[in-house]
């Protein structure tokens, strides 16, 4: 694929935002985990901290320059890229914790977003226009629809913390999708609302209540584990889910020759395994000792103090 000025533009706010998602995801984190083992009230005070509410903020900016970039360009060329976070939040926590990036850790930044890149790089070359139609738009309602349910249902439970990523990340994916397909078919009709059909406004209408879900599922799984994990599983799972749609339901991708298709399936499973490795080494766990020796006139700052949190939440 040629990156024309669009879509060059489009990458260019994927990465921002990608940026602007590493630091809202360490505001909220720091938030959550400050106000989890305590009582109702402080917990709920937690949503309204300054220091949440700009985490907030930050993710809500993302989220807009992610739709400029998803009605400018395809899934595969625009989600992947939101693995930038992954280096972000890395050296927000190595900084905050104050602890060096072992090279255990620069390993697992390295496979993930490198079998990433990969991986966009295959489906670049075979992506295709949207095809938008009817069928299309109503089946993804349905899938944000039931995609919700789960992530409501998966945040009141007591599941573990990988399960909370994964399934935040296959909603999101979906969720990604649906703004895709409803940003392109905007922009197509030159920002004309009324020239929407009624199965695209039902897609525009389904797109919050599953985001809310998603960010609410992303809540419980900050206060289940670290930071990077999250980040980790979102930038894997989103954009393979993505992906998946745009091809399955979308039609986003030209036939696939097998040794494309082989090496699209090793790539998946190398991301998953540099999830797994940063799992095991993020800043937190090398740091957590240092992080309980910063005074505590320094966790006033939205990045100090940053801790990993492990166990399971409610």
């Amino acid at each position: 694929m040629i990156l024309s000025p669009v879509l060059v533009a489009a990458v260019a706010a994927a990465a921002a935002g990608a940026v602007l998602l590493a630091v809202g995801t360490h505001l909220q984190h720091l938030s959550v985990t400050r106000g989890r083992g305590a009582g109702t009230a402080v917990r709920l005070a937690v949503l309204r901290s300054p220091v949440w509410l700009l985490g907030t903020a930050l993710i809500a900016a993302e989220t807009v320059l992610n739709i400029l970039a998803l009605g400018l360009a395809p899934v595969a060329l625009v989600q992947p890229v939101g693995a930038l976070s992954l280096v972000c939040a890395a050296l927000i926590s190595a900084r905050a914790l104050r602890v060096p990036l072992t090279r255990r850790l620069l390993a697992s930044i390295a496979l993930t977003t490198g079998s990433i890149a990969v991986f966009v790089g295959l489906t670049a070359r075979c992506s295709l226009p949207a095809q938008v139609s009817e069928e299309a738009a109503g089946t993804l309602v349905l899938l944000l629809c039931l995609g919700a349910a789960a992530a409501v249902a998966l945040a009141r439970s007591g599941a573990g913390h990988l399960a909370r990523v994964g399934t935040a990340g296959v909603l999101f994916g979906t969720v990604a999708s649906g703004a895709h397909l409803a940003a392109a078919e905007l922009f197509t009709r030159s920002g004309d609302w009324g020239a929407l059909s009624p199965s695209v406004w039902l897609l525009v209408l389904a797109l919050a209540p599953a985001s809310g879900a998603g960010m609410w599922l992303v809540q419980t799984a900050y206060a289940s584990g670290p930071p990077e994990t999250v980040l980790a599983g979102l930038t894997v799972v989103d954009p393979l889910t993505a992906v998946a749609v745009g091809a399955l339901l979308l039609g986003e991708y030209a036939p696939m020759p097998p040794e494309v298709l082989s090496l699209l399936i090793v790539s998946a499973l190398v991301a998953f395994a540099g999830i797994g490795m940063l799992a095991r080494h993020h800043p937190g766990v090398g740091g957590r000792a240092a992080a309980e020796a910063v005074p505590a006139s320094l966790t006033a700052s939205p990045a100090a103090g940053v801790r990993a949190r492990e166990g399971a939440v409610r």
